[in-house]
């Protein structure tokens, strides 16, 4: 869990700084702000439920944790990179509409449900 611990932080790391690699006020720097935004509201829920994991010796939550890590790195990729982007223009007013990554943050959300769960 450790180590799941650590990719999770590096991940992090990498979201912080990807928005600075594209022009600014582009549509890829502000998705990637945006994802950036989105892992930091998930963040603190999943390290407190990892690190009670650890102290409480609930295995089960070790796939789990690896499963909600994946679910991220695809969720910041397709949001990123506007795959399933259905309002595409630049300018584009509002939430960008990915049905891909929605259903992708549902099933992260769905993991940490979980590792929650097995703590009770």
């Amino acid at each position: 869990m450790i180590n799941i611990i650590a990719l999770t932080i590096l991940l992090y790391l990498i979201q912080l700084l990807t928005p600075n690699f594209f022009k600014k006020e582009s549509g890829y720097a502000n998705r990637a702000a945006k994802a950036l935004k989105n892992l930091s509201e998930s963040l603190p829920v999943f390290l407190a439920v990892a690190i009670l994991s650890i102290v409480l010796e609930v295995e089960a939550n070790t796939s789990l944790a690896i499963y909600w890590l994946v679910a991220r790195l695809i969720f910041v990729l397709i949001y990123i990179l506007g795959i399933g982007l259905t309002n595409k223009s630049e300018g584009s007013q509002g939430p960008d509409k990915q049905p891909i990554r929605s259903l992708v943050w549902i099933f992260s959300v769905g993991f940490l449900i979980n590792m929650t769960l097995n703590l009770l």
